[in-house]
């Protein structure tokens, strides 16, 4: 497993956070998501193995974030 933490823009308020933080619960290969709309960032436990970086980054921005 590895852990990064994305910085994450673009979130106006708690509720575009906890919907992010679905997203990532239901990618196979996230083991963990914490998203902080505080700290406009995202800190995920994955498997580089199931899912990479820049599917990470997909995500977020699919979601109308950007990294």
């Amino acid at each position: 497993m590895k852990n990064i933490t994305l910085s994450v823009s673009g979130m106006s308020c708690q509720g575009c956070a906890d919907s992010l933080g679905r997203l990532f619960d239901n990618e196979p290969g996230i083991t963990n998501a914490s998203v902080s709309f505080d700290e406009s960032a995202a800190a995920l436990e994955f498997d580089p193995e199931k899912v990479t970086k820049a599917r990470l980054s997909e995500i977020v921005e699919a979601a109308g974030f950007s990294v």
